[in-house]
């Protein structure tokens, strides 16, 4: 079985594990490829393809362009060899992914956040839904990598809990143990920040092209996930939360955590939402009606967009003057469905930037959207098996 090829570190296993790895990670390579990127010896990496083939972990995928000889075979994982379930719990939505070991989604779970959606129902229906998955698709416990969960923080991830998270609509959300909650299954149960994971997924998207990426998630909170170096940056508990209170104005508005001039107060969701009903007068206007409005350009609704987007550059550029971060990455319903929000909230965080000609660092919507989260969470259980995080 894959899974426990990949859970062997010994050093017998490290150039078959990593042959792998560099297979995975390339979607196909041919055998001079590897010898070169490897450094191993011809009949040593052809004796560690034939183990893989054999295995059934890896296939020949196709020919490669001739250098002048024989055009060479190229080599790619077997995609359906494991499986990963990816998770995403968020105050507004649970989405759940099942995907193979290449990240390629074969199914998926919604589940809209209201008042009833209490952990017990949750939990319940994420459970119900992966025991469909494991029947549907005939997958042994064996070939199931792990499950991963990208959850609202704060987290605390070696615990995998999820503690004091702001706004969910349904009580009881306080210190939820995320692992004991889905230890029925036995199998590693990963939980990180979903800004975090998110930020994994855009790592992975861009073939590992940006190793410095801040990753901010634009909603009824605000929250931005870290990677240095290739690495996700942890502080603490892990609450990247911690974005939506950097302060944009001193002595300003009073945000839901206590203090003053918090960038939440002014660019999040409910923010603006409640702005919009101070200027319009329409007492009983819901976020969808507001999000509406912005898509039809109407001119009120779009002033007080604008406003929050300049807030939100504000707060993004306050995070880039420390962090420098190559790619910066913006998701978001505003994002991805009006015209405007991402552009006056680029403009606003390049106009606070310090030193802006020296330094730039490019802007991108996220690639992946909705689904950043569960599967980049996903992606982190299969990195484990590489990276020592491993869990079980």
């Amino acid at each position: 079985m894959l899974k426990e090829f990949l859970t062997d570190d010994s050093r017998k296993n490290s150039l078959l594990k990593e042959t792998y790895r560099q297979i995975h990670k390339r979607s196909s390579i041919s055998k001079a490829e590897l010898i070169e990127l490897l450094q191993a010896k011809p009949t040593t990496m052809t004796r560690t393809i034939d183990e893989l083939l054999e295995n059934g972990w890896i296939k020949e995928g196709g020919i490669g362009p001739s250098s002048g000889g024989r055009p060479p075979i190229l080599y790619e994982t077997v995609k359906e060899s494991a499986w990963i379930v990816g998770i995403d719990i968020s105050r507004t939505a649970v989405r759940a992914v099942l995907t193979t070991v290449d990240f390629s989604i074969q199914d998926l779970y919604f589940i809209q956040m209201t008042d009833k959606q209490t952990p017990d129902v949750v939990f319940n229906d994420i459970s119900a839904v992966i025991d469909a998955w494991l029947s549907k698709y005939d997958i042994p416990f064996e070939r199931l990598l792990g499950i991963g969960v990208g959850a609202v923080g704060p987290i605390q991830r070696e615990e995998g809990k999820l503690i004091n998270p702001e706004s969910f609509l349904s009580p009881g959300w306080e210190n939820i143990n995320i692992r004991e909650r889905l230890a029925r299954f036995p199998v590693q149960i990963l939980v990180d920040n979903g800004a975090n994971s998110a930020t994994v997924a855009e790592f992975v998207q861009h073939d590992e092209a940006y190793r410095n990426i801040l990753y901010c998630v634009h909603g009824h909170g605000i929250r931005g996930g870290v990677m240095n170096g290739g690495n996700v940056f942890y502080s603490g508990q892990g609450d990247t939360s911690a974005l939506g209170h950097v302060i944009v104005q001193a002595n300003g508005k009073v945000c839901i955590c206590g203090r003053e001039g918090c960038l939440t107060a002014y660019a999040s969701f409910p923010a603006m939402l409640e702005e919009y009903k101070r200027v319009s007068g329409k007492k009983d206007a819901s976020f969808e009606h507001f999000l509406q409005l912005l898509i039809e350009d109407d001119p009120q609704a779009v002033r007080v967009a604008e406003k929050g987007a300049f807030y939100f550059g504000v707060g993004l550029a306050n995070m880039i003057n420390s962090l420098r971060p190559e790619l910066v990455v913006v998701h978001g319903s505003l994002v991805y469905e009006t015209s405007f929000f991402f552009e006056k909230a680029v403009y606003s965080a390049k106009a606070h930037m310090y030193m802006p000609d020296a330094y730039s660092p490019e802007f991108k919507m996220g690639s992946l959207k909705e689904e950043a989260i569960a599967l980049g969470a996903a992606m982190q259980v299969y990195q484990s098996y590489f990276n020592g995080n491993f869990i079980n």
